[in-house]
């Protein structure tokens, strides 16, 4: 009796998943992952903050601009108040950040811009470089706009001058 009941497990084999079976599933299911991960990310940015008020910066030059032009568009229907604009050079390891209140010697800030209207400045970066030499060595720029809320919006960094390891394509 106890030799056919060895017999009997003998044979019984236990049957796992091939491997690259098991790779495939753990493939599958980290590539859901990503897909619903980016979709609800876009979906959030986009509902929330990229349609409300949108942030440009753009360049007179590819390389060592002389003057920018911050461009702040508010596209909802309701008015906001930009309390303040700031520069922020950035270096290797350096943080540089200037509060602008004035253009042209005139204050402007807090300005009070109304639904669906686009308000546009040109900074020029020379005083900024003759004051501050140290400014010339940093290589990227972006432009900060705080509104009433305390909400910061955020320009794309602008690559003022070719560095080791990125250049303007």
């Amino acid at each position: 009796m106890e030799s056919s009941f060895t017999l009997m497990l003998l044979q019984i084999e236990t049957v796992g998943p091939e491997g690259y079976k098991l790779i495939w599933v753990f493939l599958t299911l980290g590539l859901m992952v990503l897909v619903t991960w980016a979709v609800v990310r876009k979906k959030w940015h986009s509902r929330f903050w990229l349609k409300s008020i949108k942030v440009e910066a753009l360049k007179n030059k590819v390389y060592h601009p002389e003057t920018i032009i911050l461009s702040v568009t508010n596209k909802q229907t309701k008015s906001i108040v930009i309390e303040s604009v700031s520069l922020v050079f950035k270096g290797f390891k350096n943080k540089r950040s200037f509060v602008i209140t004035r253009v042209g010697g005139k204050k402007i800030y807090p300005l009070f811009l109304e639904g669906i209207k686009k308000h546009t400045i040109v900074l020029a970066l020379v005083p900024f470089y003759s004051k501050f030499p140290e400014l010339e060595k940093m290589a990227r720029l972006r432009i900060e706009v705080n509104i009433e809320k305390g909400r910061i919006y955020r320009s794309r960094f602008l690559l003022l001058k070719p560095t080791l390891f990125r250049s303007n394509r």
